[in-house]
């Protein structure tokens, strides 16, 4: 339900979720080198692609995972959107979260409202599906990311460490 809920919402919006491209998603990680390096996935390589198309939490449903894949009316990649329904950092099987492991925007679509619409979307589509709760985690180093989510209403709950990266953990109620 909540995978078709996006896909109808972004529809409206003249966007398209398509099946995983795994050359697309690769060249949309080409063009955000900088990310790519912060979170050393630096070279790009289709194992990086994979890993985290395919790649779950311990303990997790792999039915919970959606990698989204968003094209535009153009059948550009523009967009890629990871998330773990029913997944929070305090509860693995909080069936109010979401957590969202990626979002990915190609860097030609940065400061248009893209990243804005498309996390707008997921929180209309929480609502819809009694989600309360969405959460995240952001490199510290990745300042970027940390203003983006920040200005969507996100908060810092807790600092911590992944065991390769220090991160803000953050979340935001839907109500």
């Amino acid at each position: 339900m909540l995978l078709e809920d996006i896909k109808h919402d972004l529809k409206l919006n003249q966007l398209e979720v398509k099946d995983n491209n795994y050359e697309d998603i690769f060249d949309l990680y080409k063009g955000n080198e900088e990310y790519a390096k912060l979170s050393n996935n630096y070279p790009i390589t289709m194992e990086n692609i994979k890993r985290d198309v395919e790649d779950i939490p311990p303990l997790t449903d792999i039915t919970h995972k959606h990698y989204i894949s968003i094209y535009n009316i153009h059948n550009e990649l523009v967009a890629v959107l990871d998330i773990i329904d029913g997944y929070s950092f305090q509860d693995k099987n909080n069936k109010n979260a979401i957590w969202i492991g990626l979002l990915e925007v190609d860097t030609n679509k940065h400061n248009i409202g893209l990243g804005s619409l498309i996390i707008n979307t997921l929180f209309d589509v929480c609502k819809k599906n009694s989600k309360t709760i969405v959460q995240l985690g952001v490199i510290k180093e990745n300042i970027n990311a940390l203003a983006f989510w920040k200005k969507s209403g996100f908060e810092v709950f807790r600092e911590g460490s992944n065991g390769e990266f220090d991160l803000f953990l953050m979340e935001k109620s839907i109500r």
